[in-house]
């Protein structure tokens, strides 16, 4: 009997109803239901189609998306180990990958860390086996065929593998969010366009198809930004803005009265040079007795930047002074107005008041802060601050302050090693608290934590109390473990077993670094170390039904089979609804009993009945279907002269497996044991209907069974 699978299936374990928190939306129920009752019948496929529907009506429905991880990974695993289709099955992983690790946000994710490593293990063996292509180009190939062919989950997966690769990125992000919004995931959507145009910002057909999801999330303000964005950076014209345009008229269709819209289309008109349509577009808006307080502010405020454009700035200042008079306070138009002073020669005294007036609106500002700094001081560079505040030994504060301005302008740009210089020299004649936290972060975002630490260090001693440079250090040591947990992760994944090991070594002995360890060793064939990271895994988290179902598998691919039914039986015990478990434990009693049946039948050979009995007693009551223990058992009974319990345990046997030809010859020997010809002249037939070798046993039952007619006729 074959008791190894080539794949096994690892499903997640989670409550089968619809989550008692989760919002009842219509239809749902149904499919989910439906979806629910193909799976318990093995019907995947249409249970995958089932699932899906629901995630259509409800995609943040953990227990549907559960429900399709578990049917893919069935369905791939049958497909592996019972047609040997290795690309279907690799192509149903892929699909519960993506459910897996990219539908939802990576903390989600790591909840099914034993669910992600075996699948991926199971995917990556199927990729084996048919030869597949796993290199970016390969990765890429793939995805776009899954993508014509219709099957986006696993599509979506290949994209993925080589989102980080500089020469797809872009166009992975952008497949996964396209394909994303296709299912309504419009959160991941949203996710995958964002990341998008952080690769490649210029991108505004991207971004366009950003601000598309964000409208349709509902969120208004997000998608208004990233069509001013297209709006302000686009070409003037082309069909990004001419998209744009239809996307603007469209709405002034369904709502001509609406102030808004015609602002909005206004400024596209600015943006394309048609001033006199555009400023049509704002009179109208401005007319429109519904607009409201905000709309019409920014009308005004666009018209004053339409003039400005045009060099008309007396009349750009009359329309910002105007507003000013009611909003004195108001950013856009005390900027703008600055602006338009410094455009106009002779009037600079009036643009630095004018943004120093900003600075005191926001202080931190760093922008207005800089062109104060130009106004005041054109020929400083944030060089030349620098080198004044090194040269002295008590430099100015001004400069000081200015140096730290630069240097946390610096930072907040990202560019750390230049935030370090001037942080560095601050810190040398000023040791505000803050100096502190902020260089310390710069070494942190940097990933020199050990710089961090001792940068903190510093701070702690000499604001003992602070509560930040506190909460800071321990931000930068769980700073450090996250790294080191990401890094083991990502070594993992490029199949780098010993450094994942030694990184996962280094971090405290959570459940999660012990499953890794236990998943890294066990990767490279070490079962012995699997085997004890996985039990010290099972030590802290001994509710966990999946951790003691992978201890139980490695005991049975070591042929440890009794330790195997153990912990098998413990994740049964754990969760009953534990579907590979309960699998795996019915295996381990069939070994064990096929095993027992062996050693019993040993003894048989050498007539031991008494010590045979018992050992085939406990192999029927582990399996109560092995046809071998019942013939034994019949053979010990028949050896004991027991004959009416012989033949019950052949008849079983024969019941289990019909093809034991000789077991209806024993049956008749035994009815004639206990004097009972009619009935062993019936086994005596039936023996010579399916025996067809010509030897010594049907050449007895041939001659004996006119025997026994005879004599029955004579009676």
């Amino acid at each position: 009997m074959n008791t190894k699978k080539i794949i096994t299936a690892c499903l997640i374990s989670l409550s089968l109803g619809v989550s008692v928190n989760a919002p009842v939306y219509a239809g749902f129920q149904e499919h989910y239901a439906l979806a629910q009752q193909h799976f318990f019948n093995a019907r995947y496929a249409s249970a995958i189609d089932e699932f899906k529907k629901a995630l259509m009506i409800n995609f943040t429905d953990n227990s549907a998306r559960i429900g399709i991880v578990n049917s893919y990974i069935a369905r791939g695993t049958f497909s592996a180990n019972n047609e040997h289709n290795y690309r279907a099955a690799a192509d149903d992983f892929r699909s519960a990958l993506f459910y897996l690790q990219y539908y939802v946000d990576k903390n989600v994710a790591m909840n099914s860390f034993n669910s992600i490593s075996s699948t991926t293990s199971s995917l990556k063996y199927c990729e084996r086996q048919y030869g597949a292509d796993t290199t970016p180009e390969g990765h890429y190939r793939t995805a776009e065929e899954l993508n014509v062919a219709g099957n986006f989950p696993a599509s979506m997966y290949e994209y993925a593998q080589i989102m980080n690769n500089p020469k797809y990125r872009t166009t992975a992000l952008l497949r996964i969010a396209s394909m994303m919004k296709s299912i309504n995931n419009l959160l991941k959507s949203a996710e995958y366009y964002q990341l998008a145009i952080e690769s490649d910002p210029s991108n505004m057909s991207a971004r366009m198809r950003y601000a598309n999801v964000l409208d349709k999330m509902g969120n208004n303000e997000e998608s208004s930004k990233q069509y001013n964005y297209v709006l302000s950076h686009c070409e003037p014209s082309g069909e990004i803005m001419a998209d744009l345009e239809r996307i603007y008229q469209k709405k002034l269709e369904q709502n001509p009265n609406n102030a808004e819209l015609l602002a909005d289309i206004g400024a596209i008109k600015q943006r394309e040079g048609k001033y006199e349509e555009a400023y049509n577009y704002y009179k109208q808006s401005l007319t429109k007795p519904a607009r409201d307080e905000k709309t019409a502010l920014n009308t005004q405020i666009n018209l004053g930047t339409l003039l400005q454009a045009q060099q008309r700035y007396d009349n750009a200042i009359e329309i910002y002074k105007n507003i000013l008079t009611v909003y004195p306070d108001n950013y856009l138009a005390n900027l703008y107005l600055a602006q338009c002073y410094e455009a106009q020669p002779g009037s600079q005294k009036l643009a630095l008041e004018q943004y120093k007036k900003l600075q005191q609106i926001q202080p931190d500002t760093a922008e207005i802060t800089d062109k104060v700094n130009e106004l005041t001081r054109t020929s400083m560079s944030p060089e030349d601050i620098y080198n004044y505040v090194r040269s002295y030994q008590q430099p100015d504060k001004y400069y000081v302050d200015e140096l730290y301005d630069c240097a946390y302008n610096a930072h907040k740009n990202n560019d750390y090693d230049t935030a370090i210089k001037y942080y560095t020299a601050v810190k040398r004649v000023d040791s505000r608290e803050g100096i502190y936290e902020n260089l310390a972060l710069c070494y942190a975002q940097k990933k020199d934590y050990a710089k961090a630490k001792e940068i903190l260090a510093e701070g702690k001693a000499k604001y003992p109390t602070s509560a930040n440079i506190s909460k800071l250090l321990s931000g930068v040591n769980d700073d450090i473990n996250s790294d080191t947990l990401d890094r083991a992760y990502e070594a993992y994944n490029a199949q780098d077993y010993q450094k994942a090991i030694q990184l996962y070594e280094s971090l405290p002995a959570t459940t999660d670094t012990l499953l890794g360890l236990a998943s890294s060793y066990q990767a490279l064939k070490n079962d012995e170390k699997a085997l004890e990271y996985y039990k010290k895994a099972f030590e802290k988290a001994l509710t966990n039904a999946d951790i003691a179902y992978s201890i139980g598998a490695i005991y049975a691919n070591k042929e440890d089979y009794a330790n195997a039914k153990t912990y098998f039986q413990k994740a049964v015990t754990i969760n009953p609804n534990n579907t590979n478990a309960k699998e795996a434990l019915l295996d381990m009693q069939e070994v064990l009993s096929q095993d027992a049946v062996v050693k019993a039948s040993q003894l048989v050979d050498a007539q031991k009945y008494a010590e045979a009995l018992p050992i085939l007693n406990k192999a029927i009551q582990d399996n109560p279907k092995n046809a071998d223990a019942y013939y034994y058992r019949a053979s010990v009974y028949d050896a004991q002269k027991k004959y009416q319990p012989a033949i019950a345990d052949y008849k079983k046997s024969l019941e289990l497996n019909p093809q034991q030809d000789v077991t209806y010859y024993l049956i008749a020997i035994d009815y004639e044991n206990l004097n009972s010809p009619k009935s062993a002249l019936t086994y005596y037939k039936k023996f010579l209907e399916v025996y067809k070798t010509d030897d010594e046993y049907s050449q007895y039952v041939k001659a004996r069974i006119p025997e026994i007619e005879g004599t029955n006729q004579a009676q």
